[in-house]
């Protein structure tokens, strides 16, 4: 398989794991392009029985990703998509509102997670990896993949109730039969 194939076929699942990871479409493009450039000057390095190729990309991917993040100061600015998207005939501006909130809440949840699970969350779910495949780029075992995934779901969901005020702990109970099934209403 030449690069330019490689570029074809997998540019949308790198673009998304860091898109995921970072939060803003133009750098993700450009640091896509850096993977792609990286990719292609260690393509004659690949070795397939060691790792898919997809897997091998986005271990690129997530060095790139990390030098990034280092090299980044802690500015918040505001994703042009964003402002773009209120002037969007198709949306209406409280769905371009809606949207960017559920992200923002999204992105502040991630970020208190560890960095190996923002890690492993990213790749499962913006690039539909395997658990093998994300235990070859991050050197674990598969079942830690799916260890650390579960966990870091569960704190997602806490975190993410704990912003909206729909903690488990504060929803009404419902009423209960003597059973103990949930009574229909």
């Amino acid at each position: 398989m030449d690069i330019e194939a490689v570029y074809r076929q997998y540019y949308r699942n790198v673009y998304n794991y860091i898109g995921f990871r970072i939060n803003n479409h133009f750098d993700a493009e450009e640091l896509a392009s850096t993977v792609f450039e990286n990719a292609m000057r260690r393509f004659h390095t690949y070795k397939p029985m060691l790792a898919p190729m997809e897997a091998w990309l986005i271990g690129i991917a997530k060095n790139v990703v990390t030098d990034y993040l280092r090299g980044k100061k802690r500015v918040h600015l505001v994703p042009i998509d964003d402002i773009v998207g209120l002037f969007s005939p198709q949306r209406q501006p409280e769905e371009v509102a809606v949207a960017h909130e559920e992200n923002a809440a999204l992105m502040r949840a991630m970020s208190r997670l560890k960095d190996k699970e923002r890690q492993v969350v990213s790749m499962k779910f913006a690039t539909d990896l395997k658990n093998y495949e994300i235990a070859d780029v991050m050197c674990i075992s598969e079942s830690n993949v799916g260890v650390i995934t579960h966990r870091a779901i569960r704190k997602l969901r806490k975190i993410l109730g704990e912003e909206s005020g729909l903690d488990e702990k504060k929803q009404p109970e419902k009423e209960r039969t003597v059973s103990g099934r949930v009574q229909e209403d």
